[in-house]
């Protein structure tokens, strides 16, 4: 595995927890009400939708880094770096929405932290 895969595959996965931040801020920008017709839901909820695409659009660049990454990466090695985004995202909810950490949030991240590095080593 060289550097320029560690690269990709932890930028795929930053990516990818940008992409749920920008569901969760999408989420509550949405206003639905019930006996209103699928059109005007969609009308009124432009903005979100919107912000749903350009996640969505993230996802694909997202794996397609992931995919160039697997050229010439271990699925053992490259799908441990998924483990980083239960740490980004909900460290992003406390930044982005005041969000409370879960007790022992920071036992399982050193854990996760462990798992990536011992996976990794050579």
């Amino acid at each position: 595995m060289f550097n320029r895969d560690y690269i990709l595959i932890s930028g795929a996965v930053l990516v990818i927890a940008v992409g749920q931040i920008i569901f969760k801020y999408a989420a509550q920008q949405l206003h639905i009400d019930e006996g209103r017709t699928l059109v005007r839901i969609a009308l009124d909820n432009l903005f979100p939708i919107i912000l749903v695409a350009l996640a969505l659009g993230l996802y694909v660049l997202s794996t397609i880094a992931w995919i160039q990454a697997l050229r010439t990466t271990p699925l053992s090695v490259a799908y441990i770096f998924n483990a980083m985004a239960f740490l980004i995202v909900p460290l992003a909810g406390v930044v982005f929405f005041g969000e409370p950490l879960p007790k022992f949030f920071f036992i399982g991240a050193l854990m996760i932290i462990g798992g990536i590095v011992v996976v990794t080593i050579k």
